[in-house]
Order: C-alpha cells, then structure tokens, then sequence
C-alpha cells in the first residue's frame, strides 16, 4: 500500500464546495492510497486505489457538488477543513488488517486516524456502496478530532500532528 498526492485545480476545488478564501494556492494536493502488486525486481500494478477526493461533503455552498451537514456525515471529508492546500490532508502512515480486510490511515493535518474498507474493488472505493460493509470508500472509524467533522471543540481533541498509526498486533495488549 502506498500513500500518494494527487493535484487538484483552483476550479476542481470551488466546484468540489471548497471556500475560495480558503484556498492559498492555484492547487490542493489531496491524499490517495494504491495497492501495487510486484512485477518482477522492479515492476509493479496498480491493483487497487481509494481517493480521499471520491468521500467529500461541505456546507459553505449549497450550488457546489458535496453539499450537507458535515456533523451528520462523519464518514465524508469536509474539503473546508484545515489549514493548508499544499498537502492537504497529509496522511503520513498506513497499516493493514488482513483479518478484517481494513486499512488504517494517520491523517496529521486533521489530527486523526481513519479506517477504510479495502474490501471494496477500486469503483466501489470510489462510492458509498459495496465492500463487507457495505459504505464503499466512505471513512468506517475516525478518532482524534471531532472538530474535523463539527461534532467537537478543541478541548476534545485527542491527537496534534501525530506521525502514525498501527494496529494492534494480535496477543498484545
């Protein structure tokens, strides 16, 4: 699994629900993770993708795409959160769990970790329907900061700036 940007314009951005006075730069470099099987000494397939860009919702516009009440969705991304375009969400850590078929991702700029599906195939990562929970690509757990989803204030925040994420190895406590 690899964790990877991909570029978004200015336009993709406003047109996605982003507040344009939010936005300091022409881009906004959302994460992505791919699955790439080994081909050879130095080959390799992409053979499955989830993109945070595919589970977005805001409530600055209700004319732009990904309009709702961010509090009752905290399985989608507010694209108006945080500080920054550059790296937007800098996800800096992923883990697999083979037994529950999930990847667990450390979001630093949102100073939470999620859990997503990978039994989704790559088009229902992109949605919100299909795998073994049926919620496609859509966020399954996020702890550390409600604040990025409107459900908290800053005195519940859990995690700032964490560097990863791992799950618990079975037989540990």
């Amino acid at each position: 699994l690899i964790i990877a940007w991909e570029s978004k314009t200015r336009a993709e951005a406003i047109s996605a629900g982003r507040n344009p006075n939010r936005l300091r730069s022409n881009t906004i470099w959302p994460d992505h993770v791919i699955e790439v099987e080994p081909v050879g000494s130095s080959g390799g397939n992409v053979v499955w993708e989830w993109h945070a860009w595919d589970h977005l919702i805001q409530d600055y516009n209700a004319t732009k795409e990904n309009y709702g009440v961010v509090k009752d969705h905290p399985e989608l991304i507010d694209i108006n959160f945080g500080s920054t375009d550059s790296d937007w969400t800098h996800i800096n850590a992923v883990d697999y769990n083979e037994e529950f078929d999930q990847i667990l991702l450390s979001v630093h700029n949102f100073n939470e970790i999620w859990v997503i599906d990978h039994s989704t195939t790559t088009e229902e990562a992109a949605g919100h329907t299909g795998g073994n929970s049926d919620k496609g690509g859509d966020l399954l757990y996020r702890w550390g900061n409600p604040q990025a989803y409107d459900a908290g204030n800053a005195s519940d925040q859990q995690y700032i700036g964490q560097h990863g994420a791992n799950w618990i190895d079975e037989g540990c406590p």
